[in-house]
């Protein structure tokens, strides 16, 4: 996509078309969003590293937050896509771009914080797509993993959940383990976390059902 039509988009409210067709489960349309956030991310960084090498004032571009974060959830999101999707090898991809973002110049301190919770991220999204892709016998850290990360505890219940009945599996141990941190987040107001939880409840009402 040409540069003058990258830089005519507000990289915060493709955030927000992320954010919503992840919501409404929309893999084709946050694939394709993803992509764009990418490019634009990355032709913004490299119009930075041109004006700087020319020794010119680099250009203010509206951004609500640091560069490397739009690098990262670009990449987050289409990994996220891609395992909905059942293509784990692409989802892989997306996680070892941004499992590292500290080659970006020019970080700071707020970009190298960025940089670090998305390498955490990338730990806890490949365990989801190794053990969705077979390795089930990384069930038991992916669980020590999900309790030292308590932000990404649903989607990994629903992962273990997935896993279990794709695979035939028993996890009550690994739901048992998790049981003090399921209860804390059923108590979540957050609409996602809702939508999340009360996704979750299925897959175990399905869970139950195969065990009887």
């Amino acid at each position: 996509m040409h540069l003058s039509i990258l830089k005519a988009f507000n990289p915060d409210y493709l955030v927000e078309m992320l954010e919503s067709a992840h919501y409404f489960e929309q893999w084709d349309k946050l694939l394709y969003t993803a992509d764009i956030l990418h490019s634009y991310a990355q032709r913004i960084y490299e119009e930075r590293l041109y004006y700087k090498a020319m020794g010119m004032t680099i250009p203010l571009v509206k951004m609500r937050l640091p560069l490397v974060y739009y690098f990262g959830v670009s990449q987050q999101m289409r990994g996220v896509a891609c395992q909905h999707l059942g293509d784990y090898e692409q989802a892989r991809e997306s996680i070892y771009r941004y499992v590292e973002l500290g080659w970006l110049e020019d970080l700071g301190t707020d970009g190298q914080e960025i940089a670090r919770e998305f390498r955490h991220l990338a730990k806890v999204n490949l365990y989801a797509v190794e053990i969705l892709s077979g390795k089930t016998e990384l069930l038991d850290d992916y669980a020590h993993v999900l309790q030292k990360y308590p932000n990404g505890l649903l989607d990994g219940l629903i992962v273990i959940m997935q896993t279990a009945l794709c695979y035939g599996l028993n996890v009550d141990e690994q739901l048992s383990q998790l049981n003090d941190d399921i209860s804390e987040v059923k108590l979540e107001q957050d609409k996602t976390a809702q939508l999340k939880y009360k996704r979750f409840c299925y897959l175990v009402d399905l869970y139950n059902m195969r065990k009887v």
